[in-house]
């Protein structure tokens, strides 16, 4: 027992002890930072969700969790999503796939993409909701590879990154260069090329990596230098902010907002 210690042993002991005490010790300031960072964290991840009340009566929710039902819509259904609450509540025990969150979502729970299948939080819904937009992650599946995340036969370990326009997840090592090692959001390259009011935003670019797994590319990462303007240089094409994407060449920035294209 400590009783029949050594003495030096039990100075020792109080002493690691009481360096561990001060150590825990936490100002009322980092508590409140610490706080904060769990609240824009749970916000980043839940976005405006309610695990209580399906929020379809909200209508198009600017942003929310969002996920897909593999129980109740197989391979062979259609595409739909559920809210926060109908997950917990109306699809308990199935399998689902989480796909974090979504902008301008209506949940689909009961409605006519359910066969034989009705929301117990709200089962007075349209049969579809038209403005959803649905991709290959309401399957299970992710990036340019068509993935499941986690994937059990990927021995790669790798991050996932999302496209902040198409809200797909990229493997980082698809992306067809090196990802920068600070960035704040991405764009893919399907949506570069499909959103063309992304070049207008056109700033000097920094080339930073140059390797991609079809033998090159370059990531784009913009500086803090005026916009080049038609007398500053060689053309160029630029996208706005930073991240991952999936192939282009661009760099801009709007709205202090950085985004980063592969070429």
């Amino acid at each position: 027992t400590l009783s029949n210690a050594h003495p030096t042993c039990c100075n020792q002991r109080e002493s690691i002890v009481m360096a561990e005490a001060e150590e825990a010790v936490l100002s009322l300031q980092e508590v409140l930072e610490e706080d904060q960072h769990l609240e824009q964290v749970a916000n980043a991840v839940l976005g405006d969700s309610d695990d209580s009340h399906c929020t379809y009566p909200k209508g198009y929710v600017q942003r929310q969790a969002v996920y897909a039902c593999a129980t109740c819509t197989p391979p062979s259904g259609d595409l739909a999503g559920v809210c926060l609450a109908c997950s917990l509540h109306c699809h308990d025990g199935h399998q689902l796939h989480e796909l974090y969150t979504k902008r301008h979502f209506r949940c689909d729970c009961g409605n006519s993409k359910y066969l034989n299948f009705t929301c117990t939080l709200c089962p007075d819904k349209e049969p579809v909701n038209g403005e959803n937009r649905y991709n290959h992650n309401f399957r299970g599946l992710y990036c340019t590879c068509s993935r499941p995340y986690p994937d059990s036969e990927d021995e790669v370990e790798d991050e996932m990154i999302q496209c902040v326009v198409c809200e797909d997840w990229f493997h980082s090592r698809h992306v067809g260069g090196t990802v920068p090692s600070s960035y704040e959001e991405m764009a893919c390259d399907a949506c570069m090329r499909s959103h063309d009011f992304l070049r207008a935003y056109q700033l000097r670019t920094q080339p930073v990596m140059v390797r991609g797994e079809e033998g090159g590319g370059s990531v784009n990462v913009i500086s803090d230098e005026q916009p080049q303007t038609k007398n500053d240089g060689p053309n160029e094409k630029k996208a706005e902010g930073s991240g991952e994407a999936g192939g282009g060449e661009s760099d801009s920035q709007g709205g202090g907002e950085k985004i980063t294209t592969v070429e």
